[in-house]
């Protein structure tokens, strides 16, 4: 009888301890994921576009051809058309693109960026692209104890340029985050909504956010033109260097601005020849 009591009141005592075994071994096997995945809930609540990741661009939108390319005819009767002129080649800081829209912009330059107002309403803000931070430059010429903690982090998904930071920060969300992922796995996707909680977004974009890779630029699109809505850009060529634009319009009754608009001015986009310059 007393040996039955005995039993019986051990008995709460020993599940206690397995119980607390158990959580400790969690805890040191999973408390570091746990607690990432528990900062990652929390970040998205108060912040839901971590959520978001960008689409690729309709192939429709991306490889029409801009409007630029079509020949204008005059509608003069009885004299054969002629081509009409081509748009301006808009140039800033040794780069040029081509416009979608008719007119000469004059450039109205600022210390980080300059802004060319068309007569139609259309405004396209390029910022000075040597002014864009170079991320990983700056990473991997810091503090080399610096550097080699980052190198560690990223070991099996190595970040070589801007682009697959970007890249990889902008596809990476909380809802990826788990209580039983590797260490590793955990605080690298740690570091990288840590970096998109620091980026953000370009502009408030609804979540309207979508990528693009031509063959000579690369990057992401904040913004629905459709929705008449200022759209930002965020590009890279293929040595990394990067580009913003705002396309946006001077007033409501500007004409629309186009996903194809802004497909024809960053397929366009390249260095202006040295002898030009």
């Amino acid at each position: 009888m007393i040996d039955d009591q005995e039993k019986s009141s051990a008995r709460p005592a020993i599940i206690l301890l397995i119980a607390v075994f158990v959580v400790a071994g969690f805890s040191v096997k999973y408390g570091l994921q746990t607690m990432t995945w528990i900062e990652g809930k929390l970040w998205n609540s108060d912040n839901p576009w971590l959520a978001n990741v960008p689409q690729a661009l309709p192939q429709s939108a991306a490889a029409a051809p801009p409007p630029m390319a079509m020949i204008a005819m005059s509608a003069k009767p009885g004299k054969p058309g002629k081509p009409a002129p081509p748009p301006p080649q808009l140039r800033a800081y040794n780069y040029e693109f081509k416009s979608p829209w008719p007119g000469n912009p004059a450039p109205k330059g600022s210390l980080t960026y300059t802004e060319f107002h068309f007569d139609s309403g259309q405004v396209i803000v390029f910022f000075d692209p040597d002014s864009q931070v170079d991320t990983m430059r700056t990473l991997k010429a810091s503090n080399p104890a610096e550097y080699q903690r980052f190198a560690t982090v990223f070991a099996d998904k190595p970040l070589n340029t801007n682009f697959e930071m970007y890249q990889a920060v902008y596809q990476t969300t909380p809802a990826q985050l788990s209580p039983i992922a590797s260490p590793s796995d955990a605080m690298r996707m740690n570091v990288l909504l840590l970096w998109k909680l620091s980026f953000g977004l370009d502009l408030p974009c609804d979540g309207a956010f979508y990528s693009f890779d031509w063959s000579n630029a690369k990057g992401f699109q904040f913004g629905n033109p459709d929705q008449k809505v200022p759209v930002a850009i965020r590009a890279f060529d293929d040595r990394d260097h990067q580009f913003r634009f705002i396309f946006t319009s001077a007033n409501a009754a500007a004409d629309r601005i186009t996903q194809n608009d802004i497909n024809a001015v960053l397929q366009s986009l390249q260095t202006v020849p040295f002898i030009d310059r």
